[in-house]
C-alpha cells in the first residue's frame, strides 16, 4: 500500500510539474504575441478632392488596421498594383477615415469608386501627409481653354446624340465621370435639350483614360440643368439654318465626324427646298461638271491654311452631294495631310482638270506658325508677297514642275497676281492652291520684215 501510494504521489507530482511548465511556456508565448490597438479614429474633414488617393502597391488592404487582432487581407498587393495602373476611372480611390494606433502607425480607410474594394491600409507615421500604401492622386487635370483652338472656343455646339446613355457622350455630368466620389450626372436624359446651343468654358483630361472632357453651358439659359461636363466627342458644332435654295457641305475630321473643320455653302438660284442637288443618270447619282469644279474649288479654298485637304471627290462623295436636299447639309470626311513644318507653307499645284499635280513646301526662317505668308497692301484688293520671297518661291515651284510638262503660266515661269494673292493669304503651317498650265509646244507665228527695197518673209521658229 505504501509503495503504491508513494508511486502514485510521484506520478501526480510529475504531472503537476508538466502542467506548470506548459503554463509557463504558454504565458511566454502570449506575452510575445501582443497586438496594437487604436487610440484615435476620425472621419477625414479635408476637401474631398484632396482625399483622392491611389495605391502604391507596397501594402495590402485589410478589413481593419493590419496590426490589430483579427485583421484579414481584403486585397493583396498584387491586386492593388493592378488597380494602381488601371486605365479606368472607376478604379479611382477615396480615403475617408483615419486611425492611429498606440504604436504611432497611421491607417486610412479607403474605397474604390466602383465600390469593389473597401478597407484599411497603412498610411505612414504621420497624419500630416499620406504615405505608405497610398499616395495623393489627381483624377482630373483642368486645363482651362488652353488646349482648344480659337475656332473651337468661339464655336457653338449641340449634343450629338441626345438620349439617356450613361456613356460620357450623351448626358452631362456635375464633374467628369468617375473623377469625384459619388458625384454623378447633371441630367439623366438629354433629349429635352436636343436643340439647345452650348459653348465651352472649361476643358481638361481624365488622368487614367487621358480623354478630353469639356464643360458646356447653354448660351440662352445660364441656369440650364444641362450645363455640365461631357466628352468632347459627344458634341457636334451647331449650324446656322441652311437657305432653302442652298446645300451646306461640312468637312469633318476623319477620326471624329462630329468635329467640323470647315463648311461650304452651295447656292442655286431658283432651287426648291427639299429637292435633290444633283440628278440620277445611268444607274447612279451625279452632278454637273461645272458644279463639281465649283465645289472642289470652294472646298480647297475653305481648307486652305488648315491641316486638312480634300483635293478630289470620289464617286461616292459626288453621289452623296447629289442626293443632298436643298435646305439641308451633308458631311464629307476631309483628309489629314502630311505634316507641314511650322515655318513652311505647302503650295499645291493644280492642273486644269482640278486634280493635284504635286506640291512643294516653301519655308522661311524666323516666321511664326499661323502668320500670313504675304501681306495686304493698303488700297489693294490682292495680297502681295514680301521682297525676295517671290523669286525664291518661283525657283522652287519651277524646280518641282521640271519634267512634268506643266508650267506656272502660258509662256511664263513667273507667278501672276492671282497666284501671288493665293499664296500671300496662306499661313505658315498650312497650305494653298495655285493653278498651273500645260507647257505650250506651239511655234510662234510667221513674222514679216523688210530687207532692202523688197519685202521678204522670214520664218522665225522657237525650239
Amino acid at each position: 500500500m505504501r509503495f503504491d501510494l508513494k508511486r502514485s504521489l510521484f506520478v501526480s507530482l510529475a504531472a503537476l510539474g508538466f502542467i506548470a511548465a506548459a503554463g509557463t511556456v504558454n504565458a511566454q508565448t502570449a506575452s510575445a504575441k501582443t497586438y496594437a490597438h487604436v487610440i484615435s479614429n476620425e472621419k477625414m474633414t479635408t476637401l474631398p478632392q484632396n482625399r483622392n488617393v491611389n495605391f502604391t502597391g507596397s501594402n495590402a488592404l485589410y478589413n481593419k488596421a493590419g496590426t490589430l487582432k483579427g485583421a484579414k487581407v481584403v486585397a493583396s498587393r498584387t491586386t492593388l498594383n493592378k488597380i494602381k495602373n488601371s486605365q479606368s476611372s472607376t478604379n479611382n480611390v477615396r480615403a475617408y477615415q483615419v486611425a492611429v494606433t498606440n504604436r504611432g502607425s497611421v491607417y486610412y480607410k479607403v474605397v474604390t469608386y466602383d465600390g469593389a474594394y473597401r478597407g484599411w491600409i497603412y498610411g505612414g507615421k504621420s497624419v500630416a501627409s499620406i504615405a505608405g500604401g497610398v499616395t495623393q492622386y489627381t483624377t482630373f487635370k483642368n486645363q482651362g481653354l488652353s488646349t482648344l483652338t480659337a475656332a473651337q472656343q468661339s464655336a457653338t455646339y449641340k449634343i450629338a446624340n441626345p438620349g439617356t446613355a450613361n456613356n460620357g457622350t450623351t448626358v452631362t455630368y456635375k464633374q467628369p465621370a468617375w473623377t469625384q466620389y459619388k458625384v454623378g450626372r447633371a441630367i439623366t436624359d438629354s433629349t429635352p435639350y436636343a436643340s439647345s446651343i452650348f459653348k465651352i468654358d472649361q476643358v481638361g483630361t481624365r488622368t487614367r483614360e487621358n480623354d478630353q472632357w469639356v464643360h458646356i453651358y447653354d448660351v440662352n439659359n445660364a441656369n440650364s440643368p444641362a450645363n455640365g461636363w461631357i466628352l468632347m466627342s459627344g458634341l457636334t458644332q451647331a449650324q446656322a439654318p441652311v437657305a432653302d435654295n442652298a446645300i451646306q457641305i461640312n468637312l469633318v475630321d476623319p477620326s471624329n465626324n462630329s468635329t467640323i473643320v470647315k463648311s461650304v455653302t452651295i447656292t442655286r438660284s431658283g432651287a426648291t427646298k427639299g429637292t435633290n442637288f444633283g440628278y440620277y443618270s445611268n444607274g447612279g447619282w451625279t452632278i454637273s461638271q461645272s458644279d463639281l469644279a465649283s465645289i472642289q474649288n470652294q472646298i480647297r479654298a475653305a481648307l486652305s491654311g488648315t491641316n486638312y485637304s480634300l483635293d478630289s471627290l470620289t464617286t461616292a462623295q459626288i453621289a452623296q452631294i447629289a442626293q443632298t436636299n436643298f435646305g439641308s447639309s451633308t458631311n464629307l470626311v476631309a483628309n489629314k495631310i502630311a505634316t507641314i513644318a511650322d515655318n513652311a507653307v505647302r503650295i499645291n499645284l493644280v492642273k486644269p482638270d482640278g486634280t493635284i499635280l504635286k506640291y512643294t513646301d516653301w519655308s522661311k526662317s524666323g516666321v511664326a506658325k499661323g502668320s500670313n505668308v504675304g501681306f495686304s497692301a493698303s488700297g489693294n484688293t490682292l495680297w502681295s508677297l514680301y521682297s525676295g520671297d517671290q523669286s525664291s518661291m518661283e525657283s522652287q515651284i519651277n524646280s518641282a514642275l521640271s519634267g512634268t510638262n506643266f508650267q506656272l503660266n502660258t509662256n511664263s515661269n513667273t507667278l501672276n497676281s492671282t497666284q501671288m494673292d493665293a499664296i500671300a493669304r496662306g499661313t505658315y503651317g498650312g497650305q494653298v492652291y495655285i493653278n498651273v498650265v500645260p507647257v505650250s509646244n506651239a511655234t510662234s507665228p510667221i513674222v514679216p520684215r523688210l530687207v532692202g527695197a523688197s519685202q521678204k518673209l522670214s520664218k522665225i521658229y522657237d525650239f
